[in-house]
């Protein structure tokens, strides 16, 4: 602990910069607060892809802040998702039919076109708590909790996290824990992995009826205030988990060396299930600098993680909040994402080869880049602080199932 005694001018020009930073961050206007005095802020996400997955997401967070400076904080989302996801198999010259997940029906896509399985529905409920300690003048501790549970999967998850101010508050280290946990009950159950999709009048091999999964990690951070204008944050990012980690609705497409479908197990083609390894290691660094120019906010961070699966992705998320003035700003936002292709990505496989032990054909495991433009406007209405946002999501890969279009529309008021 720093001995010195506390500039405490400095130190609340310090605290009124991070704050404001953290609300510039969230993308909403602070507003004053009297202590036992609830914060509510409510949003409507709407996503949807060009033909393919939609979802409609509200969600509302609650914060209290209490006159020890303690905080509590809750936040419950809802998700509601139709359209069409990609099942993993090769596009092809001739129409291909595939078995639901259930086992009991089929559809079809038409020669040409990406699988798609275009009766994909869902829907999930998320409910978050946290709560903040502080600990004396210089520590403080982030406790979370997580419950969110759809018709096929059900997560739980729990965090801790320390933050130690130092420096004359100039400097934060944290050091953070969680822990996840997965409960996996696919529809139709487990296929057995690398077993062929059979037609839905013969009997598909499962490996039981759920799975689970865990995963744990840690996270090390430094913010440091610069100066008056720039705070720079770093951190380092370490996870490990174990378990089902393959997706029970992707398979592979097995073509001869023409290129074309064999027919196999009653359909017009040879598909095989997905398997992955039952461990992941993953690796973050994350920076970022934010810096208040001439009344605007600009921040600008760079993402590199890495695994042992060979997966390696670059992120670059810029955004200027340019502050028109008291009651309303405007901020474009630009963000570029590059992913390595897993080592054991194929999108198909040669009935001439031996199956390898690992294999799995979702677009989101192969190389693709990603780019999202948009712009959020935020402005004071009724004395409440209000934001829209509207960004356009390109992805594209070395295929055609990775390239997605997406618009993104999001709504939200904090009062």
């Amino acid at each position: 602990m720093n001995s010195k005694p506390v500039n405490t001018k400095k130190s609340k020009n310090i605290r009124n910069t991070l704050a404001t930073a953290t609300g510039c961050l969230l993308g909403v206007t602070a507003q004053a607060q009297s202590a036992n005095d609830w914060e509510t802020d409510v949003s409507v996400l709407i996503y949807n892809e060009t033909d393919r997955v939609s979802a409609f997401e509200p969600a509302i967070s609650l914060k209290k802040t209490y006159e020890d400076d303690s905080v509590l904080g809750f936040k419950l989302i809802y998700d509601a998702l139709t359209g069409a996801s990609h099942n993993g198999a090769a596009e092809s010259d001739d129409v291909q039919t595939f078995t639901r997940p259930s086992g009991k029906g089929s559809y079809e896509t038409a020669a040409g076109d990406v699988p798609l399985d275009d009766t994909f529905r869902d829907s999930r409920g998320s409910f978050s708590v946290n709560y903040e300690q502080p600990i004396g003048r210089f520590n403080k501790m982030i406790y979370g909790g997580n419950i969110s549970a759809e018709h096929d999967f059900t997560s739980m998850s729990g965090s801790a996290t320390y933050l130690h101010d130092m420096n004359q508050r100039n400097t934060t280290l944290s050091f953070g824990v969680s822990f996840e946990y997965d409960d996996i009950t696919p529809e139709g159950g487990i296929p057995v992995a690398l077993s062929e999709m059979k037609a839905n009048t013969q009997t598909q091999e499962r490996a039981g009826d759920a799975d689970t999964r865990t995963m744990s990690e840690v996270l090390f951070g430094v913010t440091q205030v610069i100066d008056r204008y720039t705070l720079v944050q770093l951190n380092y990012g370490y996870s490990q988990s174990s378990g089902y980690h393959s997706d029970p609705y992707k398979i592979v497409s097995v073509l001869d060396n023409n290129g074309d479908l064999v027919a196999a197990n009653g359909l017009n083609g040879t598909y095989i299930y997905e398997n992955r390894p039952d461990s992941r290691t993953k690796q973050s660094l994350y920076g970022k600098v934010k810096r208040y120019i001439g009344g605007d906010v600009a921040d600008i961070s760079y993402r590199y993680m890495w695994d042992d699966w060979d997966v390696a992705s670059h992120t670059i998320d810029t955004h200027y909040r340019f502050n028109i003035s008291d009651s309303w700003y405007i901020e474009p936002h630009v963000r570029y994402y590059q992913q390595q292709e897993a080592e054991f990505y194929r999108y198909s496989l040669s009935n001439t080869e031996a199956t390898p032990e690992y294999v799995t054909a979702d677009y989101r495991l192969g190389d693709m880049t990603a780019t999202t433009i948009g712009a959020k406007v935020g402005f004071m209405a009724g004395g409440y602080a209000n934001s829209v946002r509207l960004e356009m999501y390109q992805q594209s890969g070395d295929e055609s199932p990775s390239d997605v279009d997406a618009l993104i529309l999001q709504y939200n008021i904090s009062f």
